[in-house]
């Protein structure tokens, strides 16, 4: 082996902890050559990594590998030393889904809210005491309008999703449930999680997986009304709890033409959540137009 260059010894592909590898210490003086193992080499490579993660990014925010160190650097490093976050990788789909993830006309301000007449069945809710008909009223459903209102039930602490209204005959279609609803039962569209008056939650597990985390988003309003309203507006939110700084917020701009808005939005639970402010006489549509979707590796 003395006599062999190093391009003539045996390849090996995978490092182990107990390798050896021959190094020249500068610290010592004069130099030294020493050894240094597999699990050494392994643990300098991450510890390197880390602190030039943390000068450029921000400590815990390893989301770049730089120098091929994922060959020597497996998921449990990632996980022990920056957290679960390490793992994710983000891809961007610029698919846009089929149709508009729903449509509204002449929606109100309130949420509707009501109490169920009679016992329901799987698939049938007849309702009484309403108020704010004309709000679940207004919904479009259909093949090109794949996204589900959220009926919340109040007394039971459930949920249906809504696919037609008829209000003549005071009757909610929803997808087929196996729930314990009642006679006399409190159901809402007020949502449960967005607490803030006139929210609304919207199901779009028909379109969006539980991997698409982000939507790009276009929602746009039309103005009915001889002028645009003051204040009228719809509101986008993520599902969970009110807060300012997250919504999208499409505004009315001119009588008779549309106001468009285009926005990312965080899609938790394959939900989000919606609010009309002052939009009676007006129209409303949103269309999912890209998804950014998570992955482990």
């Amino acid at each position: 082996m003395a006599d062999e260059k190093i391009s003539e010894l045996a390849a090996k592909t995978t490092i182990h902890d107990d390798d050896l590898f021959a190094l020249v210490d500068t610290e010592a003086t004069p130099d030294e050559t020493k050894k240094i193992t597999g699990a050494n080499l392994k643990s300098q490579a991450v510890e390197g990594h880390k602190d030039l993660t943390t000068g450029v990014h921000g400590a815990g925010e390893a989301t770049v590998w730089h120098g091929g160190l994922t060959d020597i650097v497996d998921k449990t490093h990632l996980s022990q030393d920056f957290g679960a976050s390490s793992l994710r990788l983000q891809a961007l789909n610029f698919t846009p889904k089929q149709g508009a993830a729903f449509h509204i006309g002449n929606a109100g301000t309130s949420p509707f809210s009501g109490l169920i007449n009679g016992n329901p069945t799987s698939t049938s809710v007849v309702y009484d005491n309403e108020t704010n008909e004309d709000n679940i009223q207004a919904i479009s459903s259909g093949a090109t309008r794949w996204g589900r209102f959220v009926l919340h039930n109040t007394t039971r602490s459930n949920s249906r999703l809504v696919v037609t209204f008829v209000k003549a005959t005071k009757t909610i279609t929803t997808e087929e449930s196996t729930d314990d609803w009642a006679d006399n039962d409190v159901i809402t569209l007020q949502s449960q999680t967005n607490a803030q008056a006139g929210y609304t939650d919207v199901d779009l597990s028909n379109e969006i997986s539980a991997n698409e985390v982000v939507a790009f988003i276009q929602f746009e309003m039309l103005d009915k009304s001889a002028g645009a309203v003051a204040g009228r507006r719809v509101l986008l939110h993520p599902y969970e709890t009110y807060d300012v700084g997250k919504r999208l917020m499409c505004p009315a701009a001119l009588a008779s033409e549309y106001s468009v808005t285009n926005g990312f939005l965080p899609i938790v639970s394959q939900k989000l959540c919606v609010m009309f402010d002052k939009p009676t006489d007006a129209a409303i549509q949103v269309a999912v137009l890209a998804t950014v979707e998570y992955a482990d590796r």
